[in-house]
């Protein structure tokens, strides 16, 4: 894990009881929505396209048992390219 991510994983702990819920929200072009959708597969979400349609907003809420769950989360979807995390 990179340093970027353990001072993130460090701000979750200091900010998060664990288990809590987490929501992700994502920004996705339209042409890797499937792979995102993927990734997701078994987890609930929600999606609502931009209005020219190029785009897909993702919301994603887990309960997460710990931060790492968390970090995996984020460092999976940070390979779907184009994918902008919120």
């Amino acid at each position: 894990m990179d340093q970027s991510m353990d001072k993130f994983k460090t701000t979750l702990d200091e900010h998060h009881e664990w288990p809590c819920d987490y929501t992700f929200k994502f920004i996705v072009p339209g042409k890797s929505l499937d792979e995102l959708k993927s990734m997701l597969e078994g987890i609930q979400h929600s999606e609502k396209d931009s209005k020219t349609g190029k785009y897909t907003s993702v919301t994603v809420t887990i309960h997460a048992t710990c931060s790492d769950e968390i970090v995996t989360m984020y460092q999976k979807a940070s390979t779907i390219e184009g994918l902008i995390s919120l």
